[in-house]
């Protein structure tokens, strides 16, 4: 072969191997595989390291004292600051008979005194149980029921809300000087500048990876929340530096990241107050989500990333221009529920250069997930590419019986069948140590629900994720719909049978069906509501709906935000609601028919117009 020929012929060969690397993402696949391995060593190096001391706080007392660890409206800590207030808190708990494995209920707005109080527990190896801070009445004692806890720990702001005979400690280091104290005797009020600091420090209670460590409460089920028993093996795997963190410490660390979601959300409990403290970083925490102050705070605290939920990135897009727009040093954001037709609008306006969409990395699953690892695409939630696929053993997406909404069950061999590229079907992850397994607290039947064995052979185990996702041709697996009549709006999940349930506790309410709808311009589903009346109720039964429903307990964010009342709701054959029929109706009102159509405008129903639904279109409304 002459020269000529043979250079052509590596020319060939090159272009040939770039195009199926570019066609199938090989390469791609390939440095996800290397990602994966070299994750799983940095998780095995934590719990060698760690021991039998593998808790959240052993891990924050590691961490050099000096280091700035909490900022909170304008005010900053050190871990040693912090560490002392921890001690003063474990020591008068201690004092108080709590100790290893008891449950505490952890009812507190975003404040320093919540992260002391997560950590002081922790010390202690208490568990946290997390309660929704939006939950009054009915709801909050169910929590605080089923989280098995006889104390309490309250912020001043929320202590009074507490109804149940327990014991109740109501705490303020200093981010509550204007709140009173609260008006009930039996609540004892903490001030941690009036506690004394303890003479012999305690090294801190043992911990294994099998330990619950702390509860989160679903909102999938709204009205009647479950606990789901976080282990220290999930913190640990969520506190492990992903990939893209590792491979450039230069860049990103030390990380300071600025979050406005609630701590007892898993989403700001492993993604912020757990990965921060694992990696020696800042927190910065806001009291709450304010679209006006958002950009001033990742400013002023000089965050180098955000952490978000789609509807909170439609709302900043969608507020007046700001000078701390790109005033910032805010390099990543991070979080999950960025709709596509948001995500390029947020990341030009706000000069964010890189958005990173992760899925169900901090839930209960059966392993880390590799499908929300390394894949920060619009609308996308992974990749795998054909090397991938070919190689996975743990994570699959398989077929579903449309009419059990169960995984199909192949006649002939009795196993699950994974679906083809561009087939939507349930995402399942495989069960390889029981113990290790978050599961409900004290609801061993709603946990078997989750889990299916016999999956691809005798002996297997896998937990059901309860989404629907498919894969395309190209290897992106996107985000589809949550399984049921569970759907997410507003970053939490509604169940639709629950507010039915709240609703069906009114008089006036002859039947109801709830459902989701999908609209272009927000995130998720708004919750709509087909209700049929008694003949008696008529215009103040809507002028009085939304402060009705919230005092049985239903959580703003499960509010109905459309609702028609309709003469007659229509069953199947099998008298099951026509949701399908329901769903395909207009909400614009048309003459051939009775139903009056409302929206929810802030905290009051109105009726629901021409023009007001051209702005639920548009997503100019505030749903």
């Amino acid at each position: 072969m002459d020269p000529a020929t043979g250079a052509i012929a590596v020319a060939a060969t090159m272009a040939v191997g770039a195009y199926v690397n570019a066609k199938l993402h090989i390469q791609t696949d390939i440095q996800q595989l290397k990602n994966d391995r070299n994750w799983g060593k940095r998780l095995v190096s934590r719990i060698q390291t760690l021991g039998d001391k593998c808790s959240l706080y052993h891990m924050f007392n590691g961490v050099d004292p000096t280091i700035e660890f909490l900022w909170f409206e304008a005010k900053t800590w050190t871990y040693g600051d912090i560490k002392n207030e921890v001690n003063k808190l474990a020591a008068l708990l201690e004092a108080e008979g709590v100790s290893k494995g008891d449950h505490v209920a952890v009812f507190m707005t975003n404040s320093p005194e919540m992260v002391i109080t997560i950590l002081a527990l922790s010390k202690l190896g208490a568990v946290s149980g997390m309660i929704n801070i939006n939950l009054r009445d009915e709801t909050l004692k169910h929590c605080l029921t089923i989280s098995t806890a006889q104390t309490v720990i309250s912020s001043p702001d929320l202590s009074d809300f507490v109804q149940e005979p327990m014991r109740h400690f109501s705490l303020n280091a200093s981010s509550f000087s204007a709140t009173p104290r609260p008006e009930d005797p039996s609540i004892t009020f903490l001030e941690l500048k009036d506690l004394p600091t303890p003479s012999t420090v305690t090294p801190g209670a043992k911990g294994s990876l099998q330990d619950v460590a702390t509860l989160i409460y679903t909102s999938g089920t709204t009205g009647k929340p479950k606990a789901c028993a976080v282990r220290n093996f999930l913190i640990l795997t969520t506190c492990v530096p992903n990939s893209h963190d590792a491979n450039n410490p230069g860049k990103y660390f030390p990380l300071r990241t600025y979050s406005p979601l609630p701590l007892f959300h898993g989403t700001a409990f492993f993604t912020a107050l757990c990965y921060n403290i694992s990696t020696s970083s800042t927190l910065c925490l806001a009291r709450k989500f304010s679209t006006s102050r958002f950009w001033k705070d990742v400013t002023d605290s000089r965050a180098t990333r955000i952490l978000y939920v789609g509807e909170l990135c439609r709302y900043l897009v969608h507020s007046p221009p700001s000078p701390f727009d790109r005033g910032h040093n805010c390099i990543v954001a991070a979080g999950n529920g960025l709709r596509g037709e948001i995500w390029e609008k947020f990341k030009v306006r706000f000069g964010i250069p890189e958005i990173r969409e992760f899925y169900r990395s901090t839930e209960g699953a059966a392993k880390y997930d590799n499908i929300g690892r390394g894949a920060w695409a619009a609308g996308k939630v992974g990749f795998a590419g054909p090397i991938r696929r070919y190689l996975e053993k743990d994570t699959f997406i398989v077929k579903v019986d449309p009419e059990t909404e169960s995984p199909y069950r192949d006649p002939v061999t009795g196993f699950c069948v994974p679906v083809k590229l561009g087939d939507v079907g349930e995402v399942i992850g495989r069960v390889k140590d029981r113990k290790l397994l978050t599961e409900y607290l004290n609801n061993t039947s709603a946990t078997e629900e989750k889990i299916i064995f016999d999956v691809f052979e005798k002996g297997d185990i896998f937990q059901k994720a309860g989404d629907l996702l498919f894969q395309d041709q190209d290897g992106w697996v996107h985000f589809y719909d949550r399984m049921g009549d569970t759907f997410r709006w507003k970053g939490e999940n509604v169940s639709a049978g629950e507010v039915r349930d709240h609703l069906a506790k009114l008089p006036e309410v002859i039947d109801a069906v709830v459902y989701g709808v999908k609209l272009a311009s927000y995130d998720g589903q708004a919750g709509a509501a087909a209700l049929t009346l008694d003949s008696a109720a008529d215009g103040p039964f809507m002028q009085t709906l939304y402060p009705r429903l919230k005092k049985t307990g239903l959580p703003p964010y499960a509010m109905p935000r459309l609702v028609r009342i309709t003469p007659e709701i229509e069953v199947n054959a099998t008298f099951k609601k026509a949701k399908g029929d329901l769903i395909k109706k207009s909400w614009i009102s048309e003459g051939d028919n009775d139903d009056k159509l409302y929206w929810l405008n802030g905290t009051k129903y109105e009726k629901l117009g021409v023009d007001n639904w051209r702005a639920i279109e548009v997503g100019s409304a505030k749903l």
